[in-house]
Parts: C-alpha cells; structure tokens; sequence
C-alpha cells in the first residue's frame, strides 16, 4: 500500500500526499536509479547521453551537439503506463545559453507526448514556465507561446531545483522547491494524448541534468 510507503513521497506538498494516500491502487515508480537498457535515450549524431556528477550529484545529462530551434528530445521509460498520478524529479541548467529543459508526460513516442518545460534565463516573467502538446516531427513551440500556455516563476539560473506535477484527467498542477502554492496550473490538457511513460525533456539547449524521477500512478 502506497501508505506504507511515505518515506519515498516526503517530498510532495502535504496535500499531494494525503491524495496519493487516498487512492488504493496507487503505485510509484522509482526511477533514482536509471538502467539505460530499460529506457529510450537519445544518442544520434546531433544528440547525446552521459551519467555524471553535477553540482556533486549524480545525474543523467541530455547533451544536444547542434542547437535546433525546431527541435527537442526526450529520455523515458520503456515500460511505464501513466495516465493520471503524481511526478517528481530534480533538474539542473549546465548550460551558458539557452536553458530549455523540463518533463514530458503521457508519451506515445518520440514525437506524440505532453511536456512542461522551464527557462532558467527567463525566471521572474510570463516565459519562465511553458505547456504544449508534441504531436509533429518539427517542435513547434511558437503556437503555444499566449499567457494561458506560460507562466511566471523563480528558477534559479544553474542549480537544482526540484519539480512536482500532479496529473489528473485534463488538469496539470505544477509545484517548485515543495512549495504549498502552485506555480502553474493549466486545465486543457490535450485530450488525444491519455497515457503513456513519463521523462526528462530537452529543448535547444546544449545540456540538460536531470536525477531522482518518482512517478505514483493513479
């Protein structure tokens, strides 16, 4: 019982936790430990993959060897079903131009998912958090840029900062660094895309850290 087992969720908001706890067939998925025979990783010859230290952490860093504006990868899962439940990683900027990295949910394929992605160089503004579909070879971006896509939030330039999203039905509920409130709320979530596995997301960026996945299905 999930109950049992809140030693793994003491990182999720007080109210996260006593959902979770509320439903009986929920189960988590630890993903601190990333066999890359059990996931889809991009390594092509513009992408690429590493296990290294960050920050003194461990973690796995997506690389991007050519900056691509129409473009994004993903690293996930093979197996994982998620439709509705909780999510929550760590996740760094390495980088020193263009930060574009986040978390894609319900993923069918490489290009088929939902993600919510974080700029570290635009915190403080409407861009600092970003929703959209993928569902088209081409990464297009540019058609979810008004303010019901976008939000505002603190990131911190090149340090962890931890994420929790909570998933359920057509609503995503975003928290930064176990705060109480929410920093994004966004209640359209694209109805073709119902489940799938759950990953790190890169965008045009050089690089991007990422560590200590934990996905609870509902």
């Amino acid at each position: 019982m999930i109950c049992k087992m809140k030693k793994y969720l003491t990182l999720l908001p007080l109210l996260i936790l006593n959902a979770v706890c509320a439903q009986q067939k929920a189960v988590v998925h630890n993903y601190s430990a990333i066999k890359s025979t059990e996931w889809v990783i991009p390594k092509t010859d513009t992408l690429d993959y590493g296990f290294d230290e960050y920050q003194g952490y461990k973690a796995l860093l997506l690389k991007r060897k050519i900056g691509n504006y129409r473009s994004a990868s993903i690293a996930y899962p093979k197996n994982l079903v998620f439709k509705d439940g909780a999510i929550e990683f760590d996740a760094a900027w390495p980088g020193d131009k263009g930060g574009y990295l986040g978390l894609a949910f319900r993923i069918k394929d490489v290009h088929h998912y939902e993600v919510v992605y974080f700029r570290p160089e635009s915190s403080g503004t409407i861009n600092a958090i970003q929703y959209m579909p993928e569902k088209k070879a081409e990464f297009n971006w540019w058609d979810y840029e008004s303010d019901k896509y976008q939000a505002k939030a603190k990131l911190p330039l090149h340090e962890w900062f931890h994420i929790t999203a909570m998933v359920k039905g057509s609503k995503l509920t975003v928290f930064i660094d176990h705060q109480a409130t929410p920093v994004f709320v966004y209640g359209l979530l694209d109805s073709s895309l119902k489940s799938g596995s759950v990953g790190f997301w890169l965008g045009n960026s050089q690089v991007g850290a990422f560590k200590n996945l934990m996905v609870t299905t509902l």
